[in-house]
């Protein structure tokens, strides 16, 4: 019997392929490309992470346990950001104090390495399901629970541009500041697609994703909204312009992606194989590959001139290096493993 598992490691693989290839300069040289994967990655995201949340543990199980997963591996990152920053390159100790300090803002507009941004939010999404399950914990049917995810949705959609940027008052300085601290702006909205996938998880049955017919149906539907519809959604910088639009395009994109990834668990093991083993090793891609990127990409340049074959070159590198990272430095320490938030083999 094939794990139950699988094809979930498969998405997240699918899904950190295309996070990678959407940072690789596709918007210059595939618009559409880009636009594309910017309809859905995130939210796929957010729905994969919350397939198997348990809103029964308590509060404290939840906070501990995505310490271990989802902050151990951001607070190291940024160590290792500025630890090599000192002392390989040519930053002194009070600037990186001083980096390091905005990157505990934990968003995406103060943070060096941009993509990181999604550890601490997703902590927070966390922290904001625990609360969502704790209103319906004493109600046994299901409709109110989708009637309250509605809600968010709607408010999320509604809020999620209301405070980028915000006006603050700091010691009698005022600061205008893009987000709030730990996407706490973001919780409503991404908590949608995280909620949605817990619940999508415990009652749409998987066998929907059996046959090719979902795959087709949504990824037509999908390409066809993202052709008729020229926004682009991105968390990151707040931007949801049509709840509805934007909505379906990610529904649509997450659905493409799950009957994709059941049909690549049905097909040749070793391509399986692939995808599921990038998709285990997903949080060390999200670190690593905008940095493989922007160093490679002026190098590559440099040598092959510049234009379109640059960042298709580049691109392998930003996967194959922390890859690389895993097998030597990580997967044979067990300590370093804990601390990138992973699983030992």
């Amino acid at each position: 019997m094939i794990s139950r598992l699988l094809y979930i490691d498969i998405a997240k693989g699918i899904g950190i392929l295309l996070v990678a290839l959407a940072h690789n300069g596709t918007a210059g040289y595939a618009p559409f490309l880009h636009h594309w994967i910017y309809s859905f990655h995130m939210p796929l995201f957010f729905f994969l992470s919350g397939l198997f949340f348990r809103p029964e543990i308590s509060f404290w199980d939840v906070l501990r346990r995505r310490f271990e997963s989802l902050l151990k591996p951001f607070f190291f990152g940024i160590f290792l950001i500025y630890f090599g920053a000192v002392f390989f390159d040519t930053m002194g100790i009070p600037v990186a104090w001083g980096r390091i300090l905005k990157a505990l803002y934990a968003n995406g507009y103060y943070l060096d390495w941009v993509a990181m941004w999604f550890l601490p939010a997703l902590f927070t999404v966390n922290v904001f399901a625990f609360l969502f399950y704790a209103i319906f914990r004493h109600i046994q049917a299901s409709w109110p629970r989708w009637l309250g995810l509605l809600v968010v949705l709607g408010l999320g959609a509604w809020t999620v541009s209301w405070f980028n940027p915000v006006q603050v008052n700091l010691f009698g300085r005022s600061l205008s500041l893009n987000g709030l601290p730990w996407s706490l702006d973001l919780a409503l909205l991404a908590g949608f697609y995280f909620i949605l996938g817990r619940e999508v998880f415990h009652y749409v049955p998987r066998e929907w994703f059996n046959s090719p017919v979902p795959l087709v149906i949504a990824g037509a539907f999908n390409l066809v909204l993202n052709l008729v519809f020229p926004e682009t959604m991105d968390f990151n910088t707040r931007s949801y312009g049509s709840p509805l639009v934007f909505t379906l395009e990610a529904v649509s994109g997450i659905a493409f992606v799950l009957a994709l990834s059941r049909q690549l668990e049905r097909g040749p093991t070793w391509l399986a194989n692939f995808f599921s083993y990038i998709g285990r090793i997903s949080v060390l891609i999200l670190i690593f590959h905008n940095a493989v990127q922007s160093y490679l990409t002026p190098k590559f340049d440099y040598l092959f001139g510049t234009g379109i074959y640059t960042p298709l070159i580049v691109y392998p590198f930003s996967i194959l290096v922390p890859v690389i990272i895993y097998e030597l430095g990580v997967k044979p320490n067990p300590v370093v493993t804990r601390w990138f938030g992973l699983k030992q083999a």
